[in-house]
């Protein structure tokens, strides 16, 4: 049986890093096509709502699990 290691108190800092990136991207996305939508260019709008949902979905959360033997 391996020795329990213990679970770190504080996550990594990259994946604190990520969960931050994909907060900007996803609140500068909707600012954007907020913006785009109210001047006009509804197409452009679309486009950037969905490069926006795409990087809020690609990996926002990350779910770590540790099996006590």
């Amino acid at each position: 049986m391996t020795p329990f290691e213990g679970i770190p108190a504080e996550p990594r800092s990259g994946s604190r890093a990520l969960a931050w990136f994909t907060a900007c991207v996803g609140l500068l996305a909707i600012v954007v096509s907020v913006g785009l939508a109210v001047g006009g260019r509804a197409e452009a709008a679309v486009a950037v709502a969905s490069v926006g949902a795409a990087v809020a979905g690609s990996g926002g959360t990350r779910v770590t699990v540790h099996v006590r033997r």
